[in-house]
């Protein structure tokens, strides 16, 4: 299970990276069994919510700047710095330039840089879920400010800021 969350939040991250391109899901508010949302208007979801086998991935891109969100949240008991660490190792084998893993209130935070963007990852882990919640692009704080909007079913899978 640890080497698949980490193919999938690789594959995210890819994705993330040519999210800007693709057609947008007209969707206000997005609601998934672990979060809801309601988009604000210089963000778009260029495809629909992911979920299968209670795993949910989503994807969001501003319209302004081009900096893409991803939240991957499934069924673990895995810690988040379990998860980190094995996220990490999976990025630094593809390639990407990735810092190591820093706890910080309760949560796993991660830097990396790809394509002359700047990244953040944050794990949580509730002992029944874990999520990483990223951010990339030319800063991270559009993206800070779409993450505060996130009401979640249960807080200890997303950062706050």
């Amino acid at each position: 299970m640890r080497n698949v969350f980490g193919k999938i939040v690789l594959a995210s991250l890819a994705f993330m990276l040519f999210v800007s391109m693709s057609a947008p899901v007209q969707a206000a508010e997005v609601k998934t069994s672990y979060f809801t949302l309601e988009l604000p208007g210089d963000w778009i979801q260029p495809q629909a919510t992911q979920e299968v086998n209670g795993m949910v991935s989503v994807v969001f891109a501003n319209k302004k700047d081009g900096t893409a969100v991803s939240i991957n949240v499934m069924p673990s008991s895995m810690s988040a710095a379990e998860i980190s660490k094995e996220t990490t190792s999976n990025m630094k084998k593809g390639g990407i330039n990735v810092g190591d893993p820093v706890e910080k209130d309760g949560m796993s935070e991660v830097s990396f840089n790809q394509a002359g963007g700047v990244g953040m990852m944050w794990f949580g882990s509730n002992g029944k879920e874990c999520a990483v919640t990223s951010i990339i692009g030319k800063t991270l704080d559009s993206g800070k400010e779409l993450i505060k909007l996130v009401k979640p079913v249960d807080a200890k899978l997303f950062p706050k800021f």
